[in-house]
């Protein structure tokens, strides 16, 4: 076995703690590669070696031409986590941000965690333009950021954050949707699932167990990741010759029992039903029960997330799981990357989610869809 370098490692501690403790600045410039060279007695590639591996872990990028300077993560061991108010007690974000702060404490960084909790639209705006700016004025070194979700102007008040930390220079990255609707990306990076695929494997597994008349059932002021499930049920349900027509997506509060009755009064009638995500779910299936539909004897109902009232249901819901550890160690892990070069071009990462079947699609026949339990992130430019 190979010995370690231990010059190598030497200028790599060294260099490193004197950038965290505020060495160098433009009074006192970072090192080049020559003098990093003859400092610590290396060769030209290793030193080239120590500087790839100051870039890795997101103190100090280059410029072509011009040198070799401090990232803002090398100034701040500090990043933002913004979120809507609505996601701190959601059982989905809980363990995202479990992971993420694992993961910002085992690369030394703290994590600065806040919320917009008004429920109206115009104090959303102005706590978001609030919880921006304290991240600004603390100078943290990059943004986890998941976009305001129903809220009447929830698009404007979005690109008005973004906008503030672009002119910060502070790097931003999506969590769970974009800020606009597919197939158009902004020009942010983004870490989320499929969502249309995942939309058309419900779909697909629900026209597998028999239904011909799919319904896709959310809330009011939807968020892009919605209508890109939304999306997804179109595409399965047209590619398989069955019919489609706006009214299939349903603008509805499942607990609203004469609304629902409506609904199944139609011709012809719902046979199943994809809601935005798991709790809508389970609150369809309290109204279809009362109003005397078995499920999923009569009508078939899948939602999104699997968090622990699909498990709890009765019957059990088919679901969408998310990989959220997954999901939280990509995202960090691509800030670190944004912060150390901050020119990239922006990337959809997409880690794979899973299709759970369970009893709400599936009847006495046992008619299964496909499942997918391999977590692995796909990279889309």
């Amino acid at each position: 076995m190979a010995k370690p370098d231990t010059k190598y490692i030497k200028a790599i501690d060294v260099l490193r703690a004197e950038i965290l403790g505020g060495k160098y600045s433009s009074a006192h410039p970072f090192p080049s590669i020559m003098g990093v060279s003859r400092r610590f007695a290396v060769s030209r590639p290793t030193a080239v070696k120590v500087f790839d591996r100051l870039k890795a872990e997101g103190l100090v990028c280059t410029r072509a031409g011009a040198g070799t300077f401090l990232t803002n993560g090398a100034r701040s061991r500090l990043v933002g986590l913004m979120i809507p108010g609505i996601s701190y007690s959601s059982e989905f974000f809980q363990p995202i941000v479990a992971s993420l702060l694992k993961a910002a404490h085992a690369a030394d960084y703290t994590v600065l965690m806040e919320g917009v909790w008004s429920p109206d639209s115009a104090g959303n705006g102005r706590e978001a333009v609030e919880v921006a700016a304290r991240f600004i004025k603390r100078k943290v070194a990059g943004v986890i950021f998941q976009p305001l979700e129903y809220s009447e102007n929830a698009s404007a008040i979005n690109a008005r954050t973004l906008a503030a930390f672009t002119r910060a220079g502070i790097p931003v990255v999506l969590l769970d949707g974009d800020i606009v609707t597919a197939p158009a990306r902004s020009r942010y990076d983004l870490v989320s699932i499929d969502n249309v695929g995942a939309g058309e494997r419900l779909a697909a597994h629900l026209m597998d167990c028999g239904a011909r008349t799919i319904y896709f059932l959310l809330r009011a002021n939807w968020v892009h990741n919605v209508r890109n499930r939304a999306l997804g049920v179109r595409n399965a349900v047209l590619a398989n010759g069955l019919r489609w027509r706006p009214s299939n997506v349903v603008l509805a509060d499942p607990l609203d029992v004469e609304e629902i009755r409506r609904v199944m009064a139609r011709r012809p009638r719902p046979d199943a039903f994809v809601c935005e995500n798991d709790v809508l779910a389970a609150r369809l299936l309290k109204t279809l029960t009362a109003l005397g539909h078995r499920v999923p004897q009569d009508v078939r109902l899948a939602g999104f997330d699997d968090v622990q009232i699909a498990r709890l249901s009765s019957p059990a819901l088919t679901t969408i799981r998310q990989p959220c550890d997954l999901i939280a160690r990509t995202a960090f892990d691509r800030l670190l990357s944004r912060i150390a070069r901050p020119q990239q071009e922006p990337l959809h990462l997409v880690p794979a989610a899973e299709l759970v079947v369970r009893e709400s699609t599936v009847a006495a026949t046992g008619a299964r869809g496909p499942q997918n339990g391999n977590a692995k992130t796909r990279i889309v430019k």
